[in-house]
């Protein structure tokens, strides 16, 4: 577990947006560390509008340099989704993040289509970076309540899995 920042790159990207977005849901969970050299913090969720969103930091943020030499898409970590209601996300991962960000850097990635205002709960499924072995607990899954939000983590111990 790292010390989680403020929330300083989520913020600076919302408010570039002119107030036409913003968390639907907000939470501050350390996901682990699903990239080498790099922790995930899921900050929140848009559920309105064209479909979800996860909004997420990289603590620290992914250096040039790092791309470089470790390949274009070594920091691609996946997610999945589901709810209650059966709804079918895709999983295409689309998304972007802020190679600017230093100490962190914000990010998004689609939940596959929009979160039903029906729904009761979602769940968020963490995968790390496909040539990336964590080392430690990161989280695997965030089951969310809707509409207030109340989330639950599962995590998974590397060391726990090698037994």
């Amino acid at each position: 577990m790292i010390r989680i920042p403020p929330r300083t790159a989520t913020d600076a990207y919302f408010a570039k947006m002119g107030g036409s977005r913003r968390l639907d849901i907000v939470f501050d969970i350390d996901l682990g560390e699903l990239l080498e050299g790099h922790h995930v913090v899921a900050r929140g969720l848009e559920t309105s509008g064209a479909g979800g969103v996860l909004h997420y930091e990289f603590v620290p943020g992914v250096r040039q340099h790092e791309k470089d030499l470790k390949g274009p898409f070594f920091w691609y970590w996946t997610l999945s989704a589901e709810d209650d209601l059966g709804t079918h996300y895709r999983h295409d991962n689309t998304g972007a993040f802020d190679p600017s960000g230093e100490t962190a850097a914000h990010g998004s990635r689609h939940l596959g289509g929009p979160v039903p205002r029906s729904a009761r709960w979602l769940r968020v499924y963490f995968t790390p970076a496909l040539e990336w072995t964590p080392t430690r607990s990161w989280c695997r899954q965030l089951h969310i309540a809707l509409p207030g939000g109340h989330v639950t983590e599962t995590w998974t111990d590397p060391h726990q899995d090698a037994e």
